[in-house]
């Protein structure tokens, strides 16, 4: 059975470090900023790092599912294969909200 999900649990554990590495980088927001939580609003540096970690955050769970299911279902090399394809868009996606809309 461990051959059969060692790709999707590998894109899992890769999906959970990527989730983690968007919570400190608010924590290092919070302390260069100075913004003690619960407060969420301060500079708008902090607002576009929370808010990307937040949106990141919310559509994890709706990844892991997927991302079992297709694995477990159809093939696991494509959805692994496609998993990563979206942890890197993810990165790519909270770099780019964080830069200032004129960066971008």
């Amino acid at each position: 059975m461990l051959d059969q999900i060692h790709l999707l649990a590998a894109v899992t554990v890769l999906g959970v470090l990527e989730q983690a590495y968007f919570f400190l980088q608010v924590i290092y927001a919070r302390r260069r900023f100075g913004i003690s939580p619960p407060n969420i609003s301060g500079p708008p540096e902090f607002e576009r790092i929370f808010r990307a970690q937040v949106n990141s955050s919310e559509y994890f769970p709706i990844f892991v599912a997927l991302l079992w299911q297709a694995g477990l279902f159809f093939h696991q090399g494509l959805a692994a294969a496609l998993g990563l394809l979206y942890l890197y868009s993810r990165y790519c996606y909270f770099m780019g909200y964080r830069a200032s809309s004129s960066e971008r």
